[in-house]
């Protein structure tokens, strides 16, 4: 689906704009915006889609995503997904506190963390300040005046100090959205996104922005710093990993509904990406989650 730029109606007078979503659930489209985003899951589970990966979202994911990094937040909830989800969500600007205010070597950790929410950021639990991350962000969404804009900055640096953060996209994606190029990317990974399950030619693809094949190969490389080819294979394998731990298919299953066509493909994908096979892979992720 092609991300949409969403423009936020700031407060007036106000530095930031923090909100619940609940009762009913706001659900946004694939989209992008200018403002960084900081949203606590306080209940709900499903996929977040973030730039070129997938990951799964759960109860207590404390997630920032960069400025014009496309995501989605899709409820794995079938029945009644809005009134069984709730988040608070922060937006705000980098010079939220006045132009140059991020350049000030105070707010030098501000702005490191900045850069690296350009590729999306979800906190991990083994963080011992992640109980002290929730609260702030709770009391937050109360507060009014100089109190709202000091628990802003405690949370950010909170975030800056954690040590088990996970990336959630690709170092390739950052900027990849650009007004002047943007339709025709967009137009790219929506067809992507649509169709990875099946066989996807570059022929087929770059007739949808109405390319030849090399001028589309050398079009997708200068635009996101990587091939055509690598770019679906990471999407297969994202959506791959997450059919492998809900353990409902069979690697056989999997292969092919993810769009490897074949099981001898699959594993040989798979072993290239992540350095195991896919059952290794699954029984590696339940032992560690054993010993939790």
């Amino acid at each position: 689906m092609k991300p949409l730029l969403m423009r936020h109606s700031e407060p007036l007078n106000e530095s930031f704009k923090v909100w619940r979503n609940a009762s009913p659930y706001k659900h946004n489209p694939w989209h992008y915006h200018p403002e960084y985003e900081i949203t606590y899951i306080k209940k709900g589970n499903g996929v977040l889609y973030i730039g070129d990966e997938m990951i799964e979202y759960k109860d207590d994911d404390i997630i920032m995503i960069g400025s014009n990094l496309p995501h989605e937040m899709r409820s794995a909830i079938t029945v009644h997904p809005d009134l069984l989800s709730e988040s608070i969500s922060i937006h705000f600007n980098e010079d939220f506190l006045g132009t140059g205010f991020s350049n000030l070597s105070e707010a030098l950790v501000m702005k490191n963390l900045l850069q690296k929410s350009l590729r999306g950021i979800k906190i991990g639990s083994a963080n011992s300040q992640k109980k002290t991350l929730i609260e702030n962000i709770d009391v937050l969404i109360e507060s009014k005046g100089l109190l709202k804009i000091s628990k802003l900055l405690e949370i950010i640096y909170i975030i800056s100090e954690c040590t088990d953060v996970q990336y959630l996209s690709s170092n390739s994606f950052i900027n990849s959205i650009e007004q002047s190029q943007n339709h025709k990317i967009n137009k790219v990974y929506e067809y992507v996104m649509k169709n990875f399950k099946n066989d996807i030619s570059i022929n087929e693809v770059a007739s949808t922005i109405n390319m030849i094949p090399t001028s589309f190969c050398r079009f997708f490389k200068e635009r996101t710093n990587k091939q055509f080819i690598k770019f679906l294979t990471e999407i297969r394998m994202g959506y791959a990993c997450r059919l492998l731990l809900e353990d409902k298919l069979s690697i056989a299953q999997i292969a092919f509904e993810s769009g490897f066509g074949t099981v001898s493909n699959f594993n040989k994908q798979f072993k290239k990406v992540k350095g195991t096979t896919p059952s290794l892979f699954i029984k590696n992720y339940y032992n560690k989650t054993d010993n939790i």
